[in-house]
């Protein structure tokens, strides 16, 4: 059986390259049509509404609860498993170690009340969804970013050698490469559980990567980036929260975390 990825531009729909996944776009609901008669592996539900700078709020909940639920009862019983995806904001008020099993609590905004909307449906009828996994991941980063997200501009800019601004980045987040995260989607089966965050357990300083990325490819952070320490964020951003990990071992670490975005970074840079 094959495994079907909605969401064809997202950042994670670009690790799924075997011919046995096919993609397609969430806004093709209508055309479910062709392919209702057929039984999937997997369906990864890679789309959603994250955008900061919208002005139609109500978009969030249209894309991130109601898309995305009719998705869900469309191939619940298509499927083997079917894949959402939360985020581990929903727990932006710890600070510390957070496990999936902690109680939601987050500085609400429309889009985390969108997703929260989602998870809460989920777990309250879990027994209408008893093949749907919810997965919460961390922090991740890649050149698909869009340049309104502070890594997409910062990728852009290391790539084109643009100057740009950016606001406070002087903070810790637990931070993933989509490579890990992919992992971990595909190897979600019968014995996985239900909802799962997926992190590092480990804090990365912000500031940090964003300069030692400017040093690797021989660029000045001050000559590239402007910052501006004063600009309004949603919520307090020094809430310092990552993966609980009960070894204490991280699953990345920073070193990881460089090299991986930079290997990605490298190949499309122009006049390097």
């Amino acid at each position: 059986m094959k495994d079907l990825v909605i969401g064809n531009t997202s950042q994670i729909s670009h690790l799924f390259t075997d011919d046995n996944v096919i993609k397609i776009s969430s806004r093709d609901f209508i055309g479910l049509n062709n392919i209702k008669h057929i039984k999937w592996n997997n369906v990864y539900m890679c789309f959603g509404e994250s955008r900061k700078t919208i002005s139609d709020i109500e978009q969030f909940e249209r894309v991130n609860y109601n898309l995305t639920i009719d998705y869900v009862n469309f191939f619940k019983s298509r499927a083997n498993k079917v894949i959402v995806f939360g985020t581990c904001e929903l727990w932006n008020k710890y600070i510390g170690p957070i496990g999936v099993d902690y109680d939601i609590q987050y500085f609400k905004t429309p889009y985390l009340n969108s997703k929260n909307n989602l998870v809460m449906q989920l777990r309250h009828h879990s027994f209408r969804y008893p093949n749907v996994v919810i997965v919460h991941p961390f922090n991740f980063n890649s050149t698909y970013r869009g340049t309104n997200f502070l890594f997409g501009k910062v990728f852009d800019s290391i790539i084109n050698k643009k100057q740009i601004e950016i606001g406070d980045t002087y903070f810790h987040r637990d931070m993933i490469t989509p490579k890990y995260l992919y992992k971990k989607l595909i190897e979600i089966d019968d014995n996985s559980p239900k909802e799962m965050l997926v992190g590092s357990g480990n804090l990365i300083f912000v500031n940090d990567l964003i300069r030692d990325l400017y040093k690797h490819f021989d660029m000045k952070y001050e000559d590239y980036v402007k910052e501006d320490l004063d600009r309004i964020t949603e919520y307090p951003i020094n809430n310092e929260y990552y993966l609980k990990i009960d070894d204490g071992k991280p699953n990345l670490t920073y070193q990881d975390l460089l090299e991986y975005t930079v290997n990605e970074i490298k190949p499309k840079r122009v006049n390097p």
